[in-house]
């Protein structure tokens, strides 16, 4: 019998901070009008990048169904190309978004639908 309780401490990890980068996004914009210089430095990105990735990791090290492990890590691979190219064209910020997007969508579909 598969445990349905157990928390899915990656998942949740990825998911939330996924949905803070995307909140961070908006926000810095507005922030930086208002004087708060701080938010836009490039450690937080870093930072996000890096949670992305452990939590992506430990998500799909012992997950049975491969497609997903595929989405999550495609993502992620968007995710940081997106970021490291956003100063080059306007389209990078926007896919940003969308492979932020993408990596909530794959780890709520994980912690839903994956047992472990």
């Amino acid at each position: 019998m598969i445990n349905t309780t157990k928390i899915y401490w990656a998942d949740k990890l990825g998911a939330t901070s996924a949905i803070l980068c995307i909140a961070h996004c908006i926000a810095v914009p507005t922030l930086l009008a208002m004087g708060i210089g701080f938010i836009s430095n490039p450690i937080i990105a870093y930072l996000f990048i890096a949670i992305a990735f452990i939590s992506i990791y430990k998500a799909t090290k012992d997950v049975n169904t491969k497609p997903i492990s595929i989405f999550l890590w495609l993502s992620f691979i968007g995710f940081v190309v997106s970021m490291l190219l956003e100063n080059q064209a306007e389209i990078f910020e926007y896919t940003m978004f969308f492979f932020s997007g993408a990596i909530v969508l794959g780890h709520l579909y994980n912690m839903r639908y994956c047992p472990k």
